[in-house]
């Protein structure tokens, strides 16, 4: 009974401490082959200090790419035809035109 308890107990601690932080569980679908390379990922990127857990590998990719998206942005700002703030800028409107972000630059940014 009591070690059933204790097990309530940390799950609820568990539970809480993630709304505190405001963390929440993302399901993502791999393929075998994906979940391989996520797992040599976490491995050679640990280096020394030992593996990364599957959910620290995946937000650090997460942080590194926004910082990367950010910075790839900004060297294409503002648009050459109708000087909007990208990524949307004029949603298309112009695109097909030799100086609009869609014609241009769009692709650069897909992943």
């Amino acid at each position: 009974m009591t070690v059933a308890k204790s097990v309530k107990e940390r799950k609820q601690k568990q539970r809480a401490k993630l709304k505190a932080l405001d963390i929440s569980v993302v399901e993502v679908k791999l393929s075998a082959n994906e979940r391989i390379l996520l797992d040599e990922g976490c491995e050679l990127r640990g280096g020394i200090s030992g593996a990364y857990s599957r959910d620290e590998y995946i937000a650090t990719l997460i942080r590194n790419d926004n910082e990367k998206l950010k910075r790839d942005l900004s060297q294409l700002m503002p648009c050459g035809k109708c000087s909007a703030d990208l990524p949307s800028g004029c949603d298309g409107l112009f695109k097909g035109d030799a100086q609009c972000f869609h014609t241009v630059n769009a692709r650069n940014l897909m992943l």
